[in-house]
């Protein structure tokens, strides 16, 4: 999906700019939204913990005394909620329609560094923010076997097909598996240990089931004892 999604924003980089504009718009309303949600949920934690402080008996001063600390507690995270609202509701300064060559230039050293700061891991509230502003729908067909076939529908009209791989429980379900189990018992026959076999089979593209990047020295030697061979 993110590849998809890099791939979907870099014809035309300047040309998209009014639209990044406007989804920028979109993906900001969306943390606004979100940052008033968890504002309501620690309004409740916080009238929830007052209510169970105000109830206590107060010569109970252990119990009191923790339930005094979970109050402040929710006071402090209700008064940082309160600042997240604040600060995604103070309005953006008017922007001009045309562009000039030095913002031109920083837009289109923003669109390179995109896949950098896509990856890192401090933005993933804001990736799928993004992503609800930008696509439509997804459509996937599972299938049988560990090729999945997905269509993203942007908004705007465009769509991107994609091979997606999934894990599957046998070697069966896989797109491969005949080939992977006639190789693998073609390599046994010669004494190769499973831990070497593995390897050339991982270095000819195949995998083992629930494992998307290399066969297992385990899956060698289950197959091979399944067909008889010693």
């Amino acid at each position: 999906m993110a590849d998809a999604f890099l791939a979907a924003l870099a014809p035309g980089k300047l040309d998209a700019l009014a639209r990044a504009r406007q989804a920028q718009q979109q993906v900001n309303k969306a943390l606004r939204a979100g940052a008033e949600r968890e504002l309501e949920r620690k309004r409740y934690a916080a009238a929830l913990a007052e209510r169970q402080f105000n109830r206590v008996d107060p010569d109970n001063r252990l119990v009191a005394s923790e339930l005094e600390r979970r109050w402040e507690a929710a006071l402090r995270e209700l008064r940082a909620a309160e600042d997240a609202v604040a600060q995604r509701a103070s309005p953006e300064p008017a922007k001009r329609t045309g562009f000039s060559k030095d913002l031109n230039n920083k837009v289109v050293a923003l669109f390179d560094s995109l896949p950098r700061i896509w990856a890192d891991a401090t933005t993933d509230a804001h990736r799928k923010a993004l992503l609800r502003c930008l696509i439509e729908k997804v459509v996937i067909d599972r299938g049988e076997r560990d090729i999945a076939l997905a269509r993203i529908v942007w908004r705007g009209g465009a769509v991107t097909d994609l091979r997606v791989k999934m894990k599957v429980n046998s070697v069966a379900k896989l797109t491969r598996g005949e080939e992977l189990r006639a190789r693998l018992l073609e390599l046994a026959r010669t004494g190769m240990p499973d831990d070497e076999i593995a390897e050339i089979l991982t270095r000819e593209g195949h995998h083992s089931p629930n494992c998307e990047d290399k066969v297992l020295p385990i899956t060698v030697q289950r197959l091979r004892l399944a067909a008889g061979s010693r």
